[in-house]
């Protein structure tokens, strides 16, 4: 099912600081994520009730959240480069307050 995917405004800041490459795999898999409403593992995983992560490695983890709103929009929520095994909490607190602003 087709879906709108947009960015948030910190996102699209976020995401202006990572190489060409990095941002030119993001944009792909958001392509993606439009046009087939989801993505699957290894691209994407499950990190809370309404909280998704975009996975890449490009010379690090990179990594985007996404949330699902409204019948038929996405709206990615922040993006980090993970730099521990864990998904640090501030960058998932961080998304969890973008999200509730929306």
């Amino acid at each position: 099912m087709k879906k709108v995917v947009v960015l948030g405004s910190l996102a699209i800041k976020e995401l202006a600081s990572f190489s060409i490459e990095v941002r030119a795999r993001f944009n792909d898999l958001f392509e993606i994520l439009g046009s087939e409403g989801r993505l699957r593992m290894p691209f994407a995983k499950k990190i809370g009730d309404n909280l998704f992560e975009i996975r890449i490695k490009d010379g690090g983890q990179w990594r985007a959240t996404y949330a699902y709103i409204l019948k038929n929009q996405i709206v990615i929520l922040s993006a980090f480069r993970k730099k521990t095994q864990k998904t640090p909490k501030n960058e998932l607190v961080r998304a969890l307050k973008r999200l509730r602003g929306y």
